[in-house]
């Protein structure tokens, strides 16, 4: 007997294909029919009439490496339709963490009130599963985790044995299922990794069969630069390549994007197999510390706090620009832990406030933090979001943790992409603004990425495929998380159906944890 049957629905199979009338069975965690099925018994029946199937989405840039420790439930982006988190996004990752990359895990994840109990990578995917998440996960390997595990936070090249040591550590941890490298140019230790590094990285990352993922070197004023090297880091190692949530920060540089989009179209009709994603939001999100330049952040973030303390280096810091702009009242405080009430405030606001100046207020919070404190930053031009929304190559991601609305999770005023992400994209942009059609957005968010990752069996809704659907309203779908109120969960997504299971039932949370850590060899990735 079928254990699911879905009838009458709207089905966007996620290729992009024109919707059509299906009913759709699942039986033992795979999809058995789409199609027209009369006279099917099944232990669960949903009526979809009304009602759009897709695959589960796909987000291609997550950063819920640990989140699924805190909350199994991962909350957030299961009532987004999100059934696959690729984690270990923008140079950071879980695993593999040795030395100062250990200690800095240990750190950020003790203010989770989470304990590690992994080193190496497999170490990891089987803490993941035994820990039973709502969703399916998967990671890159952090360029900085794999440069503080062998090297500490030095700004400098490795040495020839530094390099083949990170080498080797990522060809062990892509054998133990990463699915590839991820730097994150903008973040120290990241940031002091040069092109040709990063190439013979990528080398190993290509034998393997993985993808490459960058948040590159520069967003703001050397946008282009900084795409050409990614693209240059691509070409010399043959990889596949992902250029993370492009866009053009900074006033100044909007419109930037369309030189932007143009390169890397060149680089893609020369045979370089790269691609983007994007967050359908003007504002982006990351930690205060990028206010200050990458050389005080040299050691770790114990060194970072120190040099913070001395006048002289604070000195120097304020005639050194960094991407920001140090925008103050476009900088807002999404959390710091030890003062929730600088939540949802601008640094400007709180400067003036507490009678300091801007980057003196910054530099006293940061060392009070340990560096840890989390803003949004307005930046980012509407016209921008829907220019490169509009292009066929771009992917969908959230750029975000999974979030909840009570409990640890619920700390603070996070961005709202980490509610809203996905519908957005169905109904602000597809229904109301029509951007894109709804079939081309449901694309953006399931096969396309999974054929970049190379993922077997998912990403579309077609016989023999597992099980991850969504059933949402295609009149209702939105997101209703906002930057004052982040904690909401978006309208619309109804039943969210991971591995055979219903995560998701009528809108509300279930108790089944049916999800997978997917590894490279078994799940995706490959020649």
């Amino acid at each position: 007997m079928t254990d699911i049957l879905i009838r009458g629905g709207l089905v966007i199979d996620g290729t992009g294909a024109p919707a059509r009338r299906a009913d759709v069975a699942i039986t033992d965690g795979r999809l058995t029919d789409v199609g027209q099925v009369a006279g099917r018994r099944a232990g669960r029946m949903i009526d979809a009439r009304d009602r759009v199937l897709t695959p589960g989405f796909i987000d291609i840039h997550s950063h819920s490496d640990e989140a699924m420790f805190v909350n199994s439930a991962m909350e957030s982006a299961l009532h987004q339709g999100v059934t696959l988190a690729v984690c270990g996004n923008c140079g950071g990752s879980s695993a593999p963490v040795h030395g100062l990359a250990a200690e800095e895990l240990d750190r950020d994840l003790g203010r989770l009130g989470v304990r590690r109990a992994w080193s190496h990578f497999y170490e990891y995917a089987d803490a993941v599963e035994r820990n039973t998440a709502s969703l399916n996960v998967c990671s890159f390997v952090g360029h900085g985790t794999l440069r503080m595990s062998v090297m500490g936070a030095e700004a400098r090249p490795p040495t020839s044995v530094e390099l083949d040591e990170m080498r080797a550590l990522l060809s062990r941890a892509m054998d133990e299922g990463a699915v590839g490298l991820a730097s994150g140019l903008i973040y120290p230790p990241s940031a002091y990794g040069t092109a040709d590094e990063l190439a013979a990285l990528c080398a190993v990352v290509r034998q393997k069969g993985g993808l490459y993922a960058s948040h590159i070197r520069d967003e703001g004023a050397k946008l282009l630069e900084a795409v050409e090297e990614g693209l240059e880091i691509a070409r010399r190692s043959r990889v596949r390549a992902e250029l993370s949530h492009h866009k053009a920060a900074g006033r100044t540089n909007w419109g930037r994007v369309a030189q932007s989009v143009a390169r890397i179209e060149a680089a893609r009709a020369e045979g370089v197999d790269v691609q983007a994603d994007q967050y359908p939001y003007t504002a982006s999100s990351t930690g205060l510390a990028v206010t200050i330049p990458n050389w005080v952040h040299e050691g770790g973030s114990a060194r970072l706090t120190e040099r913070l303390r001395d006048p002289s280096v604070r000195q120097r810091i304020r005639g050194e620009e960094t991407e920001t702009g140090r925008a103050w009242d476009r900088i807002v405080i999404a959390r710091a832990l030890l003062h929730p009430e600088y939540g949802g405030r601008s640094v400007a606001e709180l400067a003036a406030t507490a009678g300091k100046d801007p980057l003196e207020w910054t530099c006293d919070t940061l060392v009070e933090h340990e560096g840890a404190v989390d803003i949004i930053h307005h930046s980012m031009s509407e016209e921008d979001v829907r220019f490169v929304m509009a292009r066929p190559w771009i992917a969908i991601g959230s750029d975000s943790r999974a979030n909840a609305p009570y409990g640890p999770l619920s700390f603070g005023k996070p961005h709202p992409r980490s509610y809203g992400t996905f519908p957005r994209v169905l109904g602000r942009y597809a229904r109301e603004e029509k951007v894109l059609t709804l079939e081309d957005a449901v694309r953006k968010m399931t096969s396309l990425p999974a054929r970049h990752l190379r993922l077997r069996d998912r990403g579309v809704l077609r016989i023999g495929a597992a099980a991850d659907v969504v059933v949402f309203d295609p009149a209702t779908v939105a997101d209703t998380a906002t930057y004052e109120d982040p904690h909401r969960y978006p309208a619309g997504i109804e039943h969210v159906i991971v591995n055979g299971a219903l995560a998701l039932e009528s809108g509300e949370t279930t108790q089944e944890r049916s999800g997978r850590f997917l590894r490279l060899g078994r799940d995706l990735g490959g020649p």
